[in-house]
């Protein structure tokens, strides 16, 4: 097309509609940027997961294989430490329980853990207990025993670590310390007021029953029952002056009675 011969209307009109298809191409072009930026993006992430998993990986694998070696490293100190001294028979135990502790020990793992594996091992010591040859023996076995125990307790704690969500460490993360201490902590901190928790779990109590429970009068007993009620933990029923736990009371004893078990 000749520009020069073009009729100005026409001129306008075909300038018009290349503004359009310009506008039209750099809106498609600007999508297919970001389209492009979008699979990067994800493909980078998607790299340094990848990258993370496998080096967590490796990290585990180091650290339990560190924690295992330190486990039997310290059998040898342990037994010498704990096992009856003078006996004529020492020397010949400890080798006994040092080959059992190593044998069970090393193949102990976050990864393998059971129930039924822990059980076996317990077995096993049960074999060799019945070897026993006096009464002072059963300070050995008990020791050995104990060991081993708090073996297991050390693996249970990686494994439970371990398997924490990302969520529940979300969650954990944004406890506000501040208020958990003032409204949970601090309050059912005092002997008497746990106590006041606990009877009326099971049922309302007045004012005086608390009194006779807790051996606290008046003011003394004002105090913890405002400290609990200030921080819902308990209520008072306006018919009958009872008090009674709210849902956080419940929820706060059911935590306490979880731990404690």
């Amino acid at each position: 097309m000749n520009i020069k011969n073009t009729p100005k209307k026409d001129f306008q009109k075909l300038n018009k509609e290349n503004s359009h298809y310009n506008q039209d191409t750099m809106l498609e072009i600007k999508e297919q940027i970001k389209d492009i930026h979008k699979d990067i993006k994800n493909l980078i992430e998607k790299s340094n997961e990848e990258y993370l998993n496998l080096m967590y990986s490796n990290l585990k694998n180091e650290f339990i294989s560190s924690m295992n070696g330190y486990m039997i490293n310290k059998i040898n100190p342990e037994l010498e430490q704990r096992m009856v001294n003078p006996c004529d028979m020492r020397e010949e135990c400890k080798n006994v329980f040092e080959k059992y502790l190593k044998k069970h020990t090393d193949n102990l793992t976050p990864n393998n853990i059971s129930k039924e594996k822990i059980n076996k091992s317990k077995t096993a010591f049960e074999k060799i207990k019945k070897n026993k040859q006096k009464e002072e023996c059963d300070v050995c076995f008990n020791e050995v025993s104990n060991i081993f125990e708090d073996q297991v307790n050390i693996v249970k704690s990686i494994k439970f670590y371990d398997n924490q969500k990302e969520n529940d460490k979300k969650k954990i993360s944004n406890i506000d310390e501040k208020k958990l201490v003032k409204t949970v902590l601090n309050p059912i901190s005092h002997e008497k007021r746990l106590k006041i928790l606990k009877s009326i779990a099971f049922e309302p109590q007045s004012f005086s029953s608390l009194s006779n429970l807790t051996n606290l009068k008046g003011g003394n007993l004002i105090f913890h029952i405002n400290k609990l009620q200030k921080n819902d933990l308990i209520f008072q029923k306006q018919t009958h002056q009872e008090y009674m736990l709210t849902a956080k009371g419940f929820k706060v004893l059911e935590t306490l009675l979880n731990i404690e078990s």
